[in-house]
């Protein structure tokens, strides 16, 4: 007889419990145990159930969700939408498809393209959160497609605003910088490219490249 209980991976939203879904709730609240960066684990707080810090050695993150979910319900906590840059991905290539409950969230990136107004069925999405891929990055600004960053602490806004520059794009390029989403510090505008090395942002922040 087969024990393994079906693992719950789930997106939590850009940070607040505002954009928490009601399944992602009610999932949580049926699990016993909850695993998640410290940000989406303080959504869930005031919850019994056992509560692991993700770390960067993702194969022991790997063995305590394999060995627990034969006598535990297992909940996965991603911040934004599993379907995105998430840890689902690396999940998907240990774990079978039947095994696997995946439950969407609000990405900060889907909030982001909300907060400029813009669509996003023709968004190219890049990702510099712990990746370089500014040489990516750079070729789709040469083909004027619209794009989301996912940035972090080492590739900010400003450094890809000076790499850019210096890569011969326009200064003037309209960026949209959407920092810390959600939260009640919420900052959102839209600047020139030469303008992002004179700002300080917040390392929580997407951003956005819409030449239209």
């Amino acid at each position: 007889m087969n024990n393994e209980r079906s693992i719950v991976i789930a997106g939590v939203g850009p940070g607040s419990r505002e954009y928490l879904l009601p399944v992602t709730r009610r999932k949580a609240r049926e699990a016993d145990i909850l695993v998640g960066s410290s940000r989406a684990l303080k959504l869930f707080a005031g919850l019994e159930a056992e509560k692991h810090e993700l770390s960067s050695n993702l194969e022991a993150t790997k063995n305590l969700i394999d060995r627990s979910r034969r006598q535990k319900k297992v909940m996965v906590l991603v911040t934004g939408d599993p379907g995105l840059y998430s840890l689902a991905g690396y999940l998907k290539k240990h774990f079978s498809g039947e095994n696997l409950e995946i439950i969407p969230g609000i990405s900060a990136m889907q909030l982001g393209l909300a907060r400029a107004g813009l669509g996003w069925q023709d968004v190219r999405f890049v990702s510099l959160h712990g990746r370089d891929n500014l040489e990516e990055l750079l070729e789709l600004v040469k083909s004027r497609a619209k794009i989301g960053i996912f940035t972090d602490e080492e590739y900010s806004p400003a450094r890809i605003g000076s790499y850019l520059i210096e890569k011969g794009v326009d200064p003037e390029l309209q960026i949209f910088v959407a920092e810390n989403l959600s939260y009640p510090e919420e900052r959102t505008a839209w600047y020139k490219l030469s303008q992002l090395e004179d700002n300080d942002f917040s390392h929580l922040n997407v951003m956005v490249i819409a030449d239209e």
